[in-house]
């Protein structure tokens, strides 16, 4: 059976409603919970469903293009977003202002640990939050953290690559291979995740730059007198570290 559907090109070109919008977002928020939690679904199934029940008189590219939009919405509230949908390039503001605000009115809160952030109190209960979680997906990060300034200067970190880097130690520190030291107060296993290439020098926040160590194995990366010959073994011990070039200001 072909997979168009017959449908009045006037319905087809006509704009979504909000009650269209909304059905569309809800199952988009369905995949993206689904990825995020390492399950699996199918995207054109999905699409089938919509196009024989609420969105019958869409076209099966309207509804590939208007999930393209949401992952644009997404993507400007600095949230995760289906890696199979990127976002449009072409959505205009109207329309990204419309599906920011049914997006808010969706149940988007369980992506809110997700988001980077530059406040160490609120970087803390993000990553508690992701590492009470299975994060089933490797994540991007930031190859450019934005810098924010106030009396000190942060760096906007991501909750997930902390979280993601802490998980895969698994309790054990990545330099020595010891047991943590100790419980933390948030009840796991007590770890500091390092860049060993410092955002200082334009290193990326991603899991190609981040190491979870032990105090003492962290402490030695910055005060050690043998700093430099410990980063080269990190480098050849931990096999998803990349070497990455400082830049010079």
């Amino acid at each position: 059976m072909s997979e168009s559907v017959h449908e009045s090109p006037v319905i087809n070109n006509s704009p979504w409603t909000d009650d269209e919008l909304l059905r569309a977002i809800e199952a988009y928020l369905d995949m993206l919970r689904a990825e995020l939690n390492g399950q699996p679904y199918s995207k054109a199934q999905i699409n089938r469903d919509l196009r024989a029940g609420p969105l019958a008189t869409r076209t099966k590219g309207s509804i590939e293009f208007r999930m393209q939009n949401i992952s644009a919405a997404l993507y400007e509230l600095k949230m995760p977003w289906i890696v199979g949908y990127l976002p449009a390039k072409n959505i205009g503001t109207t329309v990204k202002e419309k599906m920011i605000t049914l997006l808010h009115t969706s149940g988007i809160e369980f992506l809110e640990p997700f988001v980077a952030t530059a406040d160490p109190a609120r970087l803390a209960r993000n990553v508690k939050a992701l590492r009470q979680q299975t994060l089933a997906t490797r994540p991007l990060g930031s190859f450019q953290p934005a810098m924010v300034s106030t009396i000190a200067t942060s760096y906007v970190r991501d909750p997930a690559v902390k979280a993601w880097v802490l998980q895969v130690a698994n309790g054990h520190c990545e330099g020595c291979d010891a047991p943590a030291p100790f419980i933390g107060g948030d009840g796991l296993p007590y770890l500091e995740v390092h860049h060993v290439m410092p955002l200082s020098s334009h290193g990326s926040d991603t899991t190609a730059n981040a190491a979870a160590l032990c105090p003492n194995c962290h402490r030695r990366c910055h005060s050690s007198i043998d700093r430099d010959e410990f980063k080269l073994a990190l480098y050849q011990k931990i096999s998803r570290l990349i070497v990455e070039v400082p830049e010079l200001d």
